[in-house]
């Protein structure tokens, strides 16, 4: 259980605390490995849940929470290589399966330091994902140093045939991030090619995807005002994979980049002004199902004893 120490300050929670330089991360093994502190020169970059009711108000806008799969599938169920799959419709008010549950499965410790934890989870014939019907494994690797949090998802398939693959990290961050500051004080910066419409009352991709659209310029600029917005936007990554929050009065930025695994940015705050999401991910929201060609939306697949590897990089810097 979580659970707070004096004052609503969390710090009786199990976790791992990891220290580098002047860095300190949280990692939560019990709640799928989630980094739900990264802290430097006294800025606060993720979202810190202050208690476990208020966690559970929503276990996805705090910290790294790991999605398998992510976002939507349509009806829950897609068709790969002649089977049907078929998960959990875990969302009634679209018919969707969203998000899956391994951001609150328990991880086994299997190394930790001061400065990295290992976490792994296996699925096995005799304790399933979900109804997901592979043996797989997840390892996650938290390292931190004074480059910052480097976040390091392996996984590997251990069934006898074909296993699709997808992963996202829900990442959250705290607006504003350092103390003193005022939400319209923060900036964003993201580079993206591509903006993909979707239906807004089941949120899946429509078929229609823009090289042009509202914000692209002031993203690129890095002049954004998240706070000034309601969003909830779907980005293909341009080449670097890199975004950028700007708190233009503390003069400290946040650098959150992704691998070469990830293709898309999910961007969400749902019209609040204390929190961002910026959510890399490998396939576009509903890729099995999606308008668009498979090898576009970035369909994935393992085979037998492979892996496949996801990684990202968050940095706390001053401004100079």
């Amino acid at each position: 259980m979580l659970a707070c120490g004096k004052d609503g300050d969390p710090v009786a929670w199990n976790r791992i605390e990891l220290v580098s330089d002047d860095y300190t991360a949280w990692i939560l093994p019990e709640r799928g490995g989630s980094c739900v502190r990264l802290a430097r020169y006294g800025a606060e970059a993720l979202r810190t849940p202050d208690s476990e009711d208020s966690y559970r108000q929503n276990e996805f806008l705090w910290g790294t929470p790991v999605l398998f799969f992510p976002n939507r599938i349509s009806g829950g169920s897609f068709e790969f290589e002649g089977r049907t799959y078929r998960l959990p419709v875990n969302e009634k008010k679209t018919g969707c399966f969203l998000h899956g549950t391994l951001h609150r499965t328990k991880f086994e410790v299997v190394e930790q330091s001061e400065t990295e934890a290992v976490l792994r989870y296996e699925a096995t014939e005799e304790k399933p994902y979900l109804t997901f019907p592979h043996c797989f494994a997840v390892t996650l690797r938290g390292s931190l140093s004074a480059d910052g949090l480097r976040q390091q998802a392996a996984v590997e398939n251990a069934s006898a045939f074909d296993m699709p693959v997808a992963l996202a990290f829900h990442t959250t961050f705290r607006i504003p991030f350092s103390e003193g500051s005022r939400p319209e004080q923060v900036s964003l910066t993201l580079d993206t090619q591509e903006e993909y419409g979707r239906d807004m009352e089941t949120f899946l991709p429509d078929g229609r995807a823009w090289k042009e659209y509202p914000d692209k310029r002031q993203m690129e600029r890095g002049d954004l005002l998240p706070s000034e917005h309601t969003i909830s936007r779907l980005f293909r990554m341009d080449g670097r994979h890199e975004m950028c929050l700007t708190d233009l009065r503390a003069r400290i930025r946040v650098r959150y980049k992704a691998g070469e695994a990830y293709h898309y940015w999910m961007v969400y705050n749902g019209g609040r002004q204390d929190l961002l999401c910026v959510e890399p991910q490998s396939w576009l929201s509903n890729c099995p199902n999606a308008p668009f060609p498979r090898e576009i939306s970035g369909f994935d697949f393992i085979m037998p004893g492979e892996k496949r590897v996801y990684e990202t990089w968050m940095r706390i810097e001053r401004i100079v």
